[in-house]
């Protein structure tokens, strides 16, 4: 797992780090900028099927959540962006609200309810201990960060912009002149970030523009862009020439990192970062952390999956352009919020 904030150790003109932030954060724990853990070659869930029937017989509860900021303040953040824009410091950034709620209980049960209602196309949870805390980061993302095959040196992306309700006519963001040149430019950063550590010429996209359906509850757009990896590159280059996604940040990267920092005011962590797998013959798959939540809390030795008197957030974003309409992109970020309502039951404020 990388945390978004590495992006800003990869480039420190993209924003403060969370150390000299501190002052901001006081009621957020420490996070890492990197989590590794061996993955046996076998089925996830086999592999730690004893763990699991142990807690099995333990529940969890979250309570009603809210946003960290507000409608008022997120449609404020937006209209800053959006006159950043104007000036002509960016194209497009994505800002995002955390929305919070109380948990106790067991996350990987949690985990198993959101994944049984969206059949994430990248499903993941990690669980780990850090500073204290258990951290629980349990993501049903859609979207494809990178995939890179060893013996083609093929590699992949495939930013994801524009979002509708599941019900929505799917024409209508097909031929959204708004949604369409929020991905064209998504496309062009992600096209040379791949470029960065790609052979001259062979950076092709090979789908413009695909509408797809997904069981969390909406509709979104997406391009697929590959490369062929130039020889003696490896996973670090990939990593330093392509993260953290530009689907997330937006264009040109660096100043809209610097825009979210200003606008958000908070780190990250693990949403908008990515959870990655690498295997012993070299191949990577890496998905884009949104629809993520994290969690956070006192530990339960007895129980690995557990975590007690503890803190559920998750974020959602919504890319903003010039023609953005600050109340639009509200609703689009709860839009991406569905998902705790029908998978979890939350009540969100």
């Amino acid at each position: 797992m990388l945390s978004y904030e590495l992006g800003r150790k990869i480039e420190p003109k993209a924003g403060h780090d969370r150390v000299t932030q501190s002052a901001h954060f006081d009621t957020l724990p420490d996070f890492p900028l990197a989590v590794v853990q061996r993955w046996e070659a076998c089925d996830s869930v086999k592999c730690q099927s004893a763990a699991f029937r142990a807690d099995q017989s333990e529940s969890y509860d979250i309570g009603t959540m809210e946003s960290s900021i507000g409608m008022a303040r997120y449609i404020e953040a937006v209209g800053r962006t959006k006159a950043y824009i104007r000036a002509g410091d960016i194209y497009q950034a994505n800002i995002a609200h955390h929305l919070s709620g109380s948990f106790s209980g067991n996350a990987r049960m949690c985990f198993e309810d959101l994944r049984k209602s969206a059949h994430p196309k990248y499903g993941s949870m990690m669980i780990f201990d850090h500073d204290g805390l258990r951290h629980a980061v349990l993501s049903i993302s859609p979207e494809l960060f990178v995939e890179f095959d060893p013996e083609s040196r093929t590699i992949r992306t495939e930013p994801m912009k524009g979002t509708r309700p599941i019900g929505a006519d799917e024409a209508e963001l097909r031929d959204s002149t708004k949604d369409r040149a929020e991905l064209d430019m998504i496309t062009d950063l992600m096209r040379n970030d791949l470029g960065r550590v790609c052979e001259l010429g062979s950076v092709r996209v090979i789908d413009p523009r695909r509408i797809e359906s997904h069981q969390s509850g909406v509709l979104q757009a997406s391009a697929v862009i590959e490369g062929k990896l130039v020889e003696g590159a490896d996973f670090i280059d990939i990593v330093k020439a392509t993260f953290p996604p530009g689907s997330v940040t937006g264009a040109p990267k660096v100043r809209a990192m610097q825009v979210i920092d200003e606008l958000e005011n908070r780190p990250r962590d693990s949403y908008c970062g990515a959870m990655i797998v690498l295997d012993d013959i070299g191949s990577i798959k890496g998905s884009v952390s949104i629809r993520t939540a994290h969690i956070w809390g006192e530990i339960d030795p007895d129980a690995p999956y557990s975590i007690k008197n503890g803190h559920f957030e998750y974020p959602v974003g919504a890319g903003v352009v010039a023609d953005s309409d600050p109340e639009s992109e509200w609703a689009e970020t709860l839009i991406k919020a569905e998902v705790l309502r029908s998978a979890l039951g939350v009540e969100i404020l």
